[in-house]
């Protein structure tokens, strides 16, 4: 029993470990906002890649399109030249056959 008129004076270990505490909290929850501000960055700079290539491929897609018509309208092309190169020939055989006249 402590003596009558003596003052204890109370340990400064629970002051101390609740002020690391604290600290510890602190500097772990500016580290985690820090961690997050990164994310968000990282995550905005990933959203506007992705716009971008996103309208690169339909810019893509809109020149492939604007070749395949290119390409289907001189199929139709090609095939007009060649039924009029069959009809000359046939023309001109049939000049040839007549200019020969018949043979005796």
């Amino acid at each position: 029993m402590p003596a009558v008129g003596s003052q204890s004076r109370p340990s400064p270990l629970p002051w101390m470990l609740l002020t690391v505490s604290i600290a510890m909290t602190i500097g772990v929850l500016i580290l985690g906002r820090s961690r997050l501000e990164d994310e968000r960055l990282r995550t905005a700079t990933a959203l506007k890649a992705n716009d971008e290539v996103k309208s690169q491929l339909k810019a893509a897609i809109d020149d492939l399109d604007q070749s395949r018509a290119a390409c289907t309208a001189a199929d139709d092309s090609t095939a007009e030249l060649q039924k009029k190169i069959l009809t000359l020939e046939l023309e001109l055989t049939r000049f040839r056959s007549a200019a020969k006249g018949p043979k005796k």
